[in-house]
């Protein structure tokens, strides 16, 4: 399913729930029953998220951690399991991390080896689009200072992430990076 219409425009779509017992305990910070559920982080739930995405989505930093320390190398690496894994509407951890302005979940995922700060979800929507839209320079900053994130990306309207925020400062942050590195 593809979260843009005919036209253009996005599509209205209600938000998930978490439903499975380890997607529950990501997204509530649940430690104690994470610790049970070890074996299905690599397991969608009904929306198409696993544990990684809902604790990043809900800024559940300790929760992320401990699936990320807990997540078997094998996984951390497949398309379908590992850190760049697309859920519902096609976001990744990253993505929903940074549209909540998540920084510790953000800065998290980006220390990570393999992270793509570069995958769009089906809205063509990238992590840094997400930071900048929605007002978060403390994210967009250490997205920027991770070294991976691309400031060239396009949206679906072409809009680069320096011209889809309205934050004065973070647009300066977006075009000093690009000046200074080329990407």
């Amino acid at each position: 399913m593809s979260g843009i219409n005919q036209d253009g425009t996005l599509k209205k779509i209600d938000k998930p729930k978490a439903t499975t017992e380890a997607a529950i305990a990501a997204s509530t910070g649940d430690l104690q029953s994470l610790q049970t559920v070890k074996h299905t982080f690599s397991m969608r739930d009904e929306s198409g998220n696993i544990p990684l995405i809902w604790a990043a989505d809900q800024g559940q930093d300790q929760a992320l951690e401990y699936i990320l320390e807990n997540m078997p190398e094998e996984d951390e690496m497949k398309q379908d399991t590992g850190i760049n894994v697309k859920g519902y509407l096609g976001n990744t951890a990253l993505g929903r991390a940074a549209r909540g302005g998540h920084t510790k979940c953000c800065q998290l995922l980006l220390n990570r080896k393999d992270i793509n700060p570069n995958i769009c979800n089906e809205k063509m929507q990238y992590p840094l689009h997400f930071a900048a839209f929605k007002k978060h320079p403390e994210t967009v900053k250490i997205m920027l200072d991770s070294g991976k994130c691309s400031t060239l990306v396009k949206d679906r309207k072409g809009r680069t992430p320096a011209e889809d925020t309205s934050v004065e400062e973070i647009k300066e942050m977006i075009l000093a990076y690009r000046e200074k590195t080329g990407m």
